[in-house]
This record gives C-alpha cells, structure tokens and sequence, in this order.
C-alpha cells in the first residue's frame, strides 16, 4: 500500500474512533440520566415542604385554609414532577442528538485542520522521507567555492584554509582536502593538530593505508608533541598495517593514557588494543611451515587469488546509489573472524560501473599487513554501498549480510547488498 494512503486511513479511522467514544454518552441519553436526577431532587424537596406543612398545621402555626391551600399546591407539583416527559423528552434528545451529530463531524475536521497547521503531511511520501541528496551535494559544492574563491583574495587566512580543509575531509573530499592542508601548514607549520589531520586525509585518499605520505606527516606531529592523541593513534594503526604489533600495542597504550576518558580517542585506542589481542590468538603456521610474509615476497603469491567474489544490489540500493550521483562506493570489507572491532583486514574500493563483475581478493588488497589475509585465515566479508563514498559506515548506506569464509574460498562468494544502515 501506498504509504501516504496507509496513514490517512489510518488516522481518518483514529478519528473516527475518537469522536465515538465522545459522542456515544450524548447520543444514548446522557440528557435522560441527567433529567432522571434532577426529577428525584425535586422531589426529594416537594416531600421536606410536605412534611413541614403537616408539622405546622399540628402546632396550629398555619390556619386550616392555608394549610389546605399550600397542600393543593404541593400536590399540583409533584402530579408535574411525576407526569411522563415523553414531549420534553422529545425536545431534549433531539437537541442532543444535534449536539453529538455536530461533535461527530466538527471533531475528524478539527484534528485534520490541526495537524495541516503543525504537522507535515508530506513526511509520509517516501520521496520527501529520503530526498535525493544531489540538491545537498551541489549545494556544498557551492559552499566550497565560495570558500575558495574567498580564499584566493586572502590567501594568508590560517583559520580559512584549516575550516575548509577539515571540511572537505569529513565529506570525503581528500585530494582537496589535502591541498588545503597543504596551503595550512605553510602558514603555521608548529601546530600538531594540522600535521595529524592532513595525515588523516591522506590516509583517507589511500583508502585507509598509512605508507607512504601519511606516516611523513604523521611522524612531524609527534615530532612536535610525542603524546598527541591523534598522531598516536594513526601511528598505531600504520604499525598494525606493518604487523608491528608489539610497537603498535605500546603505541596504543600510551594513547589510552593520554586520551581523556569517555572520547572518541580513547575508544579507538581500546578497540584497537582488543584487536591485537584477538591478532595474536589466531592460529599461526605449523613450524618449518613458511608464514604469509615470507611467502609473499614474490609478487605471484601477493596476487594469488583468495576469494573470487561477485556483488548484487537490491533495487533499493540502485535507488540510493542514482540519487547520490557521483558519490556513491561500494567498499568489501574484510575482518578476522574473531574479531569484530578495529581495523579491518582490507576495505577495497569498488566503483559502481564494475558492480556484477568478478571481483578479486588477493593479499595485496590487506591494509595491516598479509598475515590476516592468507591461506588458513579465517575472515568475515561484507560489502556496503556508500552513499558518500567513505569507507566507514553511515546511516542510510546499505550493506549485505557478512559472510564467514576460509581463505582461500574454494567456490565464488556472492554478497547481495540489500540492507538498509540506520
């Protein structure tokens, strides 16, 4: 059923509910119940006079002439009070009845005109639930720009070139990120937190690897503050990258310490320390046995094939990934089957135009070193849509369900990209 159908059936039978339950009393004699007990205090009242006539006419307070009169009367009034009502009845129901009829048709109109004066009606059509976010994009776009183009006049703006840098970095934007990191640095080359976040950036262009440019410029902000947080967590992650996990434990320790409690930073820091953990548990080869990395130091067993995978979108994922135009990614992630935290094995990056052909795994696509990526391992694999094309997960990205498989597969792995991220 059409979603904006469902809630106007919906809340017209609400409404309808409602205004039931009000006027049901009304249309079923509530006037009568009422009547009743006004008729019963009256008389209630007739009978006290009554009584107090015949205590005076015995004291001789009251002349017998009176006395006979004023008992006409209260006999007049209680022949009134007890005589069938059906004509005032009539007349009394009908005015209710009115009454009700008019709740019943003023109360559905009311709730329809309150909610059109506060709420928003459109939020039920799926369209306006999950806007196509070019319009967003193209508007950042804009943004961006304009920064720029501001820029380029005042060309010495620390505080300009570092907001639109870490901007540009936190949509995915890396190569211009780091451009403006670039231009940042120039001007105050002193500031760890600049060296830490251009690092980033460049590690995010390289899809999570930390070799190369982003060590260089990881290793000049701890060259300016040793216990940087930040610069000591991306240290980390470049020593797991190299299976230097000794190093790399050190390393993450002393970021936990330096972090403030309940951050960001100290959480990966633990993460990341379960996740050696749960490195060294894993079984290593037999003795006399080569291991992955002395093995793959020929280029033919880096590209020996691991798994041969092949990815599905569901029509819902084809949606999301035609609204979000150029953006969209499709990431396989590959994590040891024990641990579900930290650093993945390897996150490689799939454009959409290769989606339905063979993908595959090799131990050249691992981001912290071959160990985890080779024969004997055992490995969950996921594949998500991102709408952004970042590597990590956001709300309103669709994902498959994970895969655990031993390396390497002895048939094709197919991951259907079928989930909604909330």
């Amino acid at each position: 059923m059409n979603p904006a159908l469902g809630f106007v059936l919906t809340a017209l039978v609400l409404a309808i509910g409602v205004a039931l339950l009000v006027v049901r009393p009304l249309w079923r004699g509530l006037r009568q119940s009422n009547a009743l007990a006004d008729d019963r205090a009256n008389l209630d009242a007739v009978r006290i006079e009554w009584q107090e006539l015949k205590r005076d006419r015995a004291l001789g307070l009251i002349a017998d002439d009176a006395a006979e009169e004023a008992s006409r009367e209260l006999e007049a009034r209680v022949l009134a009070e007890t005589a069938p009502p059906a004509l005032a009845a009539s007349a009394t129901g009908t005015r209710y009845r009115k009454s009700a009829v008019s709740l019943a048709i003023v109360l559905p109109a009311a709730a329809v005109f309150v909610y059109l004066l506060i709420g928003h009606p459109l939020a039920v059509i799926p369209e306006v639930r999950n806007p196509d976010d070019s319009a967003a994009k193209a508007q950042m776009d804009e943004l961006f720009r304009s920064a720029e183009a501001k820029l380029a006049k005042e060309p010495n703006d620390l505080k300009g070139w570092t907001l639109l840098a870490r901007a540009k970095s936190s949509v995915g934007q890396f190569e211009g990120a780091m451009a403006a990191f670039e231009r940042a640095v120039a001007l105050d080359a002193k500031d760890p937190n600049l060296w830490a976040d251009y690092a980033d950036a460049a590690a995010g262009g390289q899809q999570g690897r930390m070799e190369g440019k982003p060590i260089e410029l990881i290793r000049k902000a701890l060259a300016l503050d040793a216990k940087h947080p930040k610069g000591l967590l991306l240290l980390g992650t470049w020593q797991i990258q190299s299976m230097q996990l000794d190093e790399a434990e050190r390393t993450f320790r002393l970021a936990q310490q330096v972090a403030e409690p309940g951050t960001a930073f100290a959480s990966i820091a633990e993460n990341a320390l379960k996740d050696i953990a749960e490195r060294r548990k894993a079984p290593t080869a037999a003795p006399g046995e080569p291991r992955a990395q002395d093995v793959g130091s020929g280029q033919a067993d880096v590209d020996a094939p691991l798994a041969r995978l092949t990815v599905s979108l569901s029509p819902e994922a084809q949606a999301a990934a035609r609204e979000s135009n150029t953006t969209a990614i499709v990431f396989i992630v590959v994590r040891s089957a024990e641990a579900e935290r930290g650093p993945p094995l390897a996150a490689k990056r799939i454009p959409l135009a290769q989606i339905g052909e063979p993908i595959t795994l090799t131990a050249a696509d691992a981001m912290i070193g071959r160990e985890g990526l080779r024969a004997g391992a055992k490995v969950t694999i996921r594949a998500r849509l991102s709408r952004a094309g970042q590597p990590t997960s956001a709300p309103g990205d669709f994902e498959s369900k994970p895969l655990t498989v031993t390396l390497p597969a002895s048939r094709p792995v197919g991951l259907a990209i079928d989930t909604l991220v909330r």
